[in-house]
């Protein structure tokens, strides 16, 4: 339990709830498919940073708190308290950027068909893209999260981008995977 229970503390479990809890209650919300449940896990996982020595953990802050969550989401998979995935209501919650109406349309198509197709790989490949492209975290910082080594973690990056992108039907492979606001809006359920 942390002593520094003071207003510095409070500052910056605050800041760490502004920076990460729409970050991860998407995350929990596609580990378990239910919206609801997931804002109530980021919600313990943040009563759990109130509880904890700042210079313990600030240094790999979102690491631990991705953990946390995840953690509590195959806690609660575990019991079988989960509801079955909801994709096309996350890809309904985003809104559209601006653009022609065609463009917004062709993009939410794709949007929707990539969903369609993230759904259908494995779920330890669904986890890895999705830290990696729509919550920016490191190979390191997914490793740690999963329980993977880096270089595994790297080797499922791999094999999902290969699978996503033949099912998607681009032949040309990407030496390196790059995120782009794209990918990680169609990774978070929609496009933006």
């Amino acid at each position: 339990m942390s002593d520094d229970a003071g207003p510095e503390h409070a500052a910056w479990v605050k800041s760490a709830l502004e920076r990460f809890e729409g970050p991860l209650t998407t995350y929990v919300r596609h580990l378990l498919g239910d919206g609801e449940r997931a804002r109530d896990l980021v919600q313990e996982a943040f009563l759990r940073l109130c509880r904890q020595d700042r210079a313990a953990i600030e240094a790999t802050l979102a690491p631990w708190l991705y953990t946390v969550c995840r953690n509590l989401a195959m806690d609660e998979r575990r019991k079988g308290r989960h509801m079955p995935r909801t994709n096309m209501e996350a890809l309904e919650e985003r809104p559209t950027g601006a653009g022609s109406a065609e463009d917004a349309v062709e993009g939410r198509d794709l949007a929707a068909r990539a969903l369609v197709e993230v759904a259908r790989l494995p779920e330890g490949l669904q986890e890895v893209l999705r830290l990696k492209f729509a919550h920016g975290l490191s190979y390191a910082q997914i490793a740690q999260v999963t329980g993977l080594s880096p270089s595994h973690v790297g080797v499922k990056i791999h094999q999902g981008m290969t699978a996503l992108r033949k099912r998607m039907g681009v032949l040309a492979p990407v030496a390196t995977p790059v995120p782009t606001p794209l990918s990680a809006a169609v990774l978070e359920g929609g496009v933006s």
